[in-house]
């Protein structure tokens, strides 16, 4: 994704090993270069956190790009001649050589996720004839682009498979999402706690009581912690820290924020609560998994 400030020079640009660039102006976020990967298909992928003087200009790619924004108000966007509205958790889906760009500025800092794909090569099974196309809340697929998105940046063994399954993992997701009546939850979950499970994974960097959660889904504080244990199991309060460390897992490895201002961002009250917590799940320090190859 071509990204550059309106009426000023393209933004600079550091050059990391692997293809990983960090455009400068940004708060956070890379950019991969994924043509040389070795995988058929790929073109380019990042996450960026991105203020509001950050601009995307109108562009194009030789393959569909997938724009999937997870913080922020929403954003406008103009692909050919319609205009969306993107809000957190929406997808944008682009076709091949079709002119996009932002509409407008963003109000304040946004974060996004995107990938520029060649899908009919990566997923032949599937008619992308009907790109472009827009999803609001598009919630499911934040868990497989962050997947992908973690192989992108991976130093280990067996990085081309990984690419490839990762990358085939997320078009599937955003398949489903494109199927007029394909399920979008869980296999047999109450409906309560799978309106639960939406909230905590779309809001699981705020302060959410089981109070709060027990409103939302209509039933008592102790019956939804019962049937959300029972269903899943663990309990509300785990999940949502699961979560938090999953995010963490990525902000660490694809950025060079610090862990206080991690610890902050995913609603930690302090980076040493955010230490034991991501120690819990991990076994290791937030330091610590940094610092792995």
């Amino acid at each position: 994704m071509r990204t550059s400030s309106p009426g000023v020079q393209q933004n600079g640009e550091n050059v990391h090993d692997r293809g990983v660039v960090r455009p400068d102006g940004l708060r956070a976020g890379f950019h991969a270069h994924l043509a040389g990967a070795g995988v058929p298909g790929l073109v380019h992928a990042g996450d960026q956190r991105a203020p509001s003087s950050w601009f995307i200009s109108e562009h194009s790619h030789e393959v569909c790009e997938l724009y999937l924004q997870t913080d922020g108000p929403p954003t406008r966007w103009r692909v050919g001649d319609a205009e969306y509205d993107v809000p957190s958790n929406g997808l944008l889906i682009v076709s091949p050589h079709v002119a996009h760009r932002m509409a407008r500025p963003a109000d304040t800092v946004w974060q996004f996720m995107f990938a520029a794909v060649d899908a009919r090569l990566l997923l032949p099974e599937v008619p992308w004839h009907r790109l472009p196309a827009f999803v609001a809340d598009a919630a499911s697929a934040v868990t497989p682009f962050e997947t992908f998105l973690r192989e992108v940046t991976t130093t280990r063994a067996l990085r081309v498979p990984g690419l490839r399954a990762s990358a085939q993992h997320l078009l599937v997701e955003v398949a489903r999402l494109l199927t007029p009546g394909s399920a979008t939850g869980r296999l047999a979950l109450h409906p309560a706690v799978a309106r639960v499970l939406r909230v905590l994974e779309t809001r699981y960097a705020e302060r959410l009581p089981l109070s709060e959660l027990a409103g939302m889904a209509g039933l008592s504080p102790s019956y939804l912690a019962e049937m959300f244990t029972t269903q899943l199991g663990v309990s509300p309060a785990r999940y949502q820290s699961r979560l938090r460390i999953r995010r963490a897992r990525t902000l660490l490895a694809e950025t060079d924020q610090s862990i206080t201002w991690i610890a902050a961002e995913l609603g930690f009250s302090s980076p040493q609560h955010f230490a034991t917590a991501f120690r819990s799940h991990t076994g290791t320090t937030p330091r610590e998994f940094r610092r792995r190859p």
